[in-house]
């Protein structure tokens, strides 16, 4: 079973901040479309399914408006607080009053990685044919976010270079109006000893954000992103010390119970304080993963 999906490390977060929590939860009696605005549950419906109710159901959130009891339906909002109104089949989960949404969730994973820059990142390879005495390389368009170069082989056809040997290079950087550099603004020139190119191939290793403007429910981490196993971690980390330390903003507003009451059973600013003990988890952990990727693959950004 993948676990290195966007939804499986979702599920995982969900359960780790919802260890301690009872969370209520129900189903879809019916499959809905984007715009329906009243949804059949397939449960009676419990007292916390009332006018002013938040649902998460997959990454949407809704807002219930009103409810009929006898027919288990509830006339809601859809796409509720910046969420995206979609298709839901039936039997899907739906959780009422969630503590954390799934929506929240996501978002945090979105914020986590978008954060990563410069000091995480991927790699990719960019082979490309030379001509003898050529002196430059312009890095194409698709490639105009790297970090920096990690690394430039060459393989000559008039010589035997199938091994691909390490060429010395240096990275220029620029804007798409220099006349050299039209596609991306960065020039990888040749130093000297290699100056003067022969006939072939360069393989340039290139480090460059995770691209996240798929990222969605179903991507795969691992192989859509290309994000590395021991970094689901990281994210998990990353994501509950950002929820958590936001979930103690709305402390009072969410619970009806009294301030001391409520005090003597958890005291305030807890959250805050496991935050804090979770930021420095992953401090380490970044820390230590920063320090594996530049050893295996030294960047050099000019």
């Amino acid at each position: 079973m993948a676990r290195d999906t966007v939804s499986t490390l979702i599920d995982k977060i969900r359960r780790q901040l919802n260890s301690t929590v009872r969370l209520e939860i129900t189903t879809l009696g019916a499959s809905c479309l984007a715009a329906d605005t009243t949804l059949t549950l397939g449960y009676d419906l419990a007292d916390s399914i009332r006018a002013g109710a938040v649902l998460s159901i997959e990454q949407e959130t809704v807002r219930v408006m009103s409810v009929d009891v006898s027919a288990k339906e509830v006339t809601v909002i859809r796409g509720f607080q910046d969420s995206t109104a979609e298709d839901h089949a039936v039997g899907t989960e739906v959780q009422v009053n969630p503590r954390f949404t799934r929506f929240d969730i996501f978002d945090a994973i979105y914020d986590e990685m978008a954060g990563w820059t410069p000091d995480l990142w991927t790699t990719d390879l960019y082979e490309t044919t030379v001509v003898d005495d050529q002196e430059v390389v312009e890095l194409p368009a698709a490639h105009a976010d790297a970090l920096g170069v990690i690394e430039v082989r060459r393989n000559w056809t008039a010589t035997d270079s199938s091994s691909w040997p390490q060429v010395e290079y240096r990275l220029q950087r620029g804007t798409t109006a220099w006349t050299a550099a039209t596609n991306s603004g960065l020039l990888v020139r040749f130093a000297e000893g290699y100056g003067k190119m022969q006939a072939g191939s360069v393989m340039m290793t290139i480090a460059r954000p995770f691209d996240l403007s798929t990222l969605a429910d179903d991507t795969d981490l691992f192989t859509d992103l290309g994000v590395p196993y021991s970094y689901l971690e990281l994210i998990s980390l990353g994501v509950k010390m950002r929820l958590m330390g936001d979930d103690e903003n709305g402390r009072s507003a969410r619970n009806a119970q009294d301030e001391p009451r409520r005090n003597e059973d958890v005291p305030a600013n807890t959250a805050l304080t496991v935050a804090g003990q979770l930021g420095q988890r992953y401090e380490r952990k970044r820390r230590n993963e920063v320090m594996t990727l530049r050893g295996r693959y030294p960047l050099r950004t000019w």
